[in-house]
């Protein structure tokens, strides 16, 4: 463990997740100097065995008997309990490459308060996954991000792509609008001045929302290109739909929160309802998909 991960953090948040958890546990280990676990849920033969894995590492420690309080709150509430100075957080279906954690510390080291970096996220075939780097957050792109319309792009930059992981990748870190909440680091003091995660998202646009926050606040969020995770993604056993609910509502709060102006207000409530839907339509047809290729 290099000096610089000697002072990091870790905190993951587990929610009856698969068995992609347990070599995401192993991997943490070997990078940081603390793992908090905070248990949003899961079964006893599961907690059981979080314990015992406690007992065999000093370095992590368990909170649980809360219940689900939501993820961003269960964030909140194991950063609380974090003891050194940068502060990291990690989903527990994501697996840490070799010196990821370094790559991030290094690069945060560069950068001024109220800053946040993030690792470059891909999927088990080692393509590089949604998510880790991506455009502003606005009405218009989240509609046409769900409408599908980023696929006329090529011919005109109104339709761009929030979604970047298609563009080349960067030999250097660098500075995008929004990097993902499955793998991102804050020095502890920064996090803190941001006053954490908002609480009244329970699932999903967190991230979004305090990367925006973090340029509100002239801190700089920045991709790591050579900071590297594979994201395994959906492992945990809960409804595709509730997920995407919670998505929806969290997109519409994100919108109404940051909203400048009352006709930007009315606009968003009009719109709202088609965000929604789309959302759950998406999400309804990929959950009869996967039913099929079950059957």
């Amino acid at each position: 463990m290099s000096k610089l991960a000697d002072k990091v953090s870790l905190v993951i948040v587990t929610y009856y997740t698969g068995s992609a958890w347990w070599k995401c546990l192993e991997t943490a280990v070997e990078q940081v100097a603390e793992v908090i676990i905070v248990n949003n849920g899961n079964g006893e033969k599961t907690l059981s065995r979080l314990n015992d894995f406690c007992d065999g590492h000093s370095m992590v420690s368990l909170i649980t008997g809360h219940g689900n309080i939501g993820f961003s709150a269960a964030c909140n509430l194991g950063a609380s309990k974090s003891c050194h100075n940068l502060l990291m957080f990690l989903n527990p279906d994501a697996i840490l490459h070799r010196d990821t954690v370094d790559q991030l510390s290094a690069c945060l080291a560069t950068l001024p308060a109220m800053s946040v970096v993030g690792a470059r996220l891909l999927n088990e075939s080692g393509t590089e996954q949604r998510g880790g780097r991506r455009g502003k957050l606005t009405l218009w792109s989240a509609l046409v991000a769900l409408s599908g319309l980023y696929k006329l792009e090529r011919f005109s930059s109104l339709f761009a792509d929030m979604h970047w992981e298609k563009q080349a990748l960067p030999e250097q870190p660098i500075e995008v609008p929004s990097i993902s909440g499955a793998c991102m680091m804050f020095r502890k003091k920064d996090f803190e001045s941001l006053e954490g995660f908002d609480e009244k998202y329970f699932l999903h646009v967190e991230d979004l929302d305090i990367c925006r926050v973090v340029r509100n606040s002239n801190g700089k969020v920045v991709f790591v290109p050579t900071a590297e995770v594979t994201h395994i993604g959906s492992t945990s056993r809960v409804s595709m739909l509730a997920v995407n609910w919670h998505k929806a509502k969290g997109l519409i709060r994100y919108f109404v929160k940051f909203s400048n102006s009352t006709p930007e207000l009315t606009t968003i409530y009009l719109v709202s309802p088609l965000i929604a839907g789309a959302i759950m339509f998406r999400a309804l047809l990929l959950s009869l998909r996967i039913l099929k290729t079950l059957n």
